[in-house]
């Protein structure tokens, strides 16, 4: 069969950011605030990613867990934005209303919320357009094109056609380290149970919403399949690396059969879904290997640090963490950066660290400044 390949050429940019994502949104917003014509691809027709489509729907904290705020900045201005339209519960000591209390007691004090994914989606467009990013919708990038080690653009498929934008730079924020991927720069696969989440209400959730108000708790996640250390995962289901069409369809199929026969459990007259995720959930698929890695080791630093960040996990309350430049590119490939979770991070305490909202928004806004002054 003979295909056509024929490629348009469109307009060139500074900053092409791929994946709109958190990792992506920041990204594209700092290049943009640094001076650079910038354009964000994302291949559904929603920003936010996992935070949104996913329905991972609370901002972690932006601080220590001991009162010490970690994060300022874009990430910051995000959180923000997730509590501007919808429902919240930001502790009043981080500047929220007190009206809803938070999560648990454990999370009292911390910087961090509960938010409307759909609500948070629609005020990221804002977000990213009042900054002078220009979006492709429903576009999916395909191949970084390469001249030798220099990305010179990215070929994206679209209603359009084949089309390729050209780039002085280009930031990955897949969150499967795609593009990096196929540039030739190294990755390394993780490796993901079985996890499948929805937001559902019932009928006590409505008699709780009547009594006490608060509907940051009407909006409940369910899931199916493993919790975050592999309890529950479907019996001979092997690891997941998300890497292949193939392991995404198992996901999404073995998921959403896990959630419908749970379903078929219920009162049908008594339940709804609110909405299904529209991505696989997908925790750790494939990150690069950098001039360094961050390890997530408390109380280590670098010369040429991003930033500093804490750790959502109970565990590690009061723990700091510096972020290393080096460990959102390669240097074989100048002009090339990871954002997000894909940045140099291996398995263990980085990736947990570096996959979560407020690290990813930390990431971006340091690519997108790198990038932007190439």
């Amino acid at each position: 069969m003979d295909f056509n390949l024929n490629v348009i050429k469109k307009e060139d940019y500074d900053v092409v950011v791929v994946g709109g994502g958190i990792a992506g949104i920041a990204a594209s917003v700092s290049a943009a605030r640094n001076g650079a014509n910038v354009l964000l691809i994302e291949k559904q027709i929603n920003l936010g990613g996992l935070a949104t489509g996913g329905l991972i729907s609370w901002y972690e904290p932006l601080c220590d867990g001991k009162g010490n705020q970690m994060i300022y900045g874009i990430a910051e201005e995000l959180i923000k934005l997730s509590a501007k339209y919808g429902f919240d519960n930001i502790p009043e000591k981080w500047g929220g209303s007190g009206i809803h209390p938070p999560k648990s007691q454990r999370y009292a004090t911390r910087y961090a919320t509960l938010f409307s994914p759909t609500v948070f989606s629609a005020a990221l467009d804002e977000f990213v357009l009042e900054n002078g990013v220009n979006i492709r919708f429903d576009s999916r990038a395909t191949y970084p094109v390469m001249d030798g080690n220099i990305c010179k653009g990215i070929i994206v498929e679209s209603v359009s056609g084949s089309e390729f934008f050209g780039a002085k730079a280009v930031i990955d924020a897949t969150g499967d380290a795609l593009v990096m991927h196929r540039a030739g720069v190294p990755t390394v696969e993780g490796e993901n149970f079985m996890t499948y989440l929805v937001h559902m209400y019932d009928m006590e959730d409505v008699k709780k919403l009547i009594k006490t108000g608060d509907i940051c708790r009407f909006r409940r996640w369910v899931g199916r399949g493993s919790d975050m250390f592999g309890n529950g995962h479907p019996e001979g289901m092997g690891m997941l690396k998300g890497v292949t069409s193939e392991d995404i369809t198992d996901y999404v199929i073995t998921g959403k059969k896990s959630m419908l026969e749970y379903v078929k459990t219920l009162d049908k007259d008594g339940f709804d879904i609110m909405t299904l995720p529209t991505m696989p959930q997908l925790r750790t698929i494939r990150r690069i290997v950098g001039k360094c890695d961050f390890n997530a080791i408390d109380g280590e630093t670098f010369a040429d640090s991003i930033g500093s960040c804490g750790d959502f996990r109970p565990r590690h309350i009061g723990k700091h963490y510096q972020i290393p430049k080096g460990a959102l590119y390669n240097e074989k490939f100048p002009n090339l950066f990871a954002a997000g979770r894909i940045i140099s991070a291996p398995k263990g305490d980085g990736w947990e660290v570096a996959r979560v909202i407020p690290t990813c928004a930390l990431t971006g806004e340091a690519a997108g400044k790198i990038a932007a002054h190439i």
